[in-house]
């Protein structure tokens, strides 16, 4: 699910929703940090780098403070988080190579500048033809510039061996399934395909991807256990009515705030994922 979907239907509390979306860039950075190094490592000159879909600027503060010499552009469609963003980039003492655009996705695309690196994390998947974000996206690039889309990966697991068996894999295929019906609460378009086959079909040049995990062992923060449960009431929302009334049962048992075994009390709770990066040139 992307951290960083908006949906502009329904209003938005983003003094709330914006300091989540901080907390959860802070507490996944141990595992995006190695993904924006990797890709620092493959640009080391980038001079223009765009965060699209930056949320609170997460990520892209991150990226000015490893490319010393390069402007980052962050790109969202919700104002507050750009506010957020460069109050967190003058924080960390890059403002002055860092600057916003709220922009429309995705017709918004192809009025941004020309980049070096261009990084989108998880958003491509909920714009109506991923294929042709990809191919603005890629149109963007500079001679020998690099596309990096986060896409993918491992599903979150945080219950230890035999803590509701199965559970979890069955709601998540629910999950799959009513996605790849097109049922997805947050317009996630079906598509059929890898990645970099559709990086292809952009008539973009595939250039390598890697997964980096998350592993964070028990026992956890607040934070940790407050992320699982923000995770797990989408899933919630999302499955409740299309799963049996026992694997229900055990997903409200988790989310009880009350239970000794749900999820924001157990001692044994960690959390292990894994994010996957496809990255193309044109």
């Amino acid at each position: 699910m992307s951290p960083h979907h908006h949906d502009h239907d329904s209003p938005v509390d983003w003094s709330v929703r914006g300091q989540e979306l901080v907390i959860d860039g802070e507490l996944t950075a141990p595992m995006v940090d190695q993904a924006l190094t990797w890709l620092v490592d493959r640009q080391p000159d980038a001079q223009t780098v765009i965060d699209v879909g930056s949320g609170p600027g997460v990520a892209a503060t991150t990226f000015a403070q490893l490319l010393p010499q390069a402007d980052v552009l962050a790109v969202d469609g919700a104002a507050p988080l750009l506010d957020m963003a460069r109050e967190r980039a003058e924080r960390f003492g890059v403002g002055d190579r860092f600057t916003t655009r709220e922009v429309s996705l995705p017709d918004g695309l192809t009025d941004l500048p020309p980049a070096d690196l261009i990084w989108a994390s998880g958003v491509v998947h909920h714009l109506p033809d991923p294929v042709a974000a990809l191919r603005a996206l890629g149109g963007l690039l500079r001679p020998g510039g690099l596309l990096a889309i986060r896409e993918g990966g491992l599903p979150m697991r945080f219950l230890p061996e035999g803590v509701a068996p199965g559970v979890l894999s069955r709601l998540e295929a629910i999950a799959e399934d009513r996605t790849a019906a097109g049922e997805h609460p947050m317009g996630v378009v079906p598509y059929h395909g890898a990645w970099p086959d559709l990086l292809r079909a952009a008539g973009l040049e595939p250039d390598g991807t890697r997964t980096f995990l998350l592993d964070l062992p028990a026992p956890v923060s607040t934070d940790v256990r407050e992320y699982i449960h923000r995770r797990l009431e989408m899933m919630q929302g999302f499955v409740e009515d299309h799963a049996t009334e026992s694997d229900a049962q055990a997903l409200a048992d988790l989310l009880d705030p009350e239970a000794p075994d749900g999820v924001l009390t157990r001692a044994d709770l960690f959390l292990l994922s894994g994010s996957t990066v496809h990255t193309a040139r044109r």
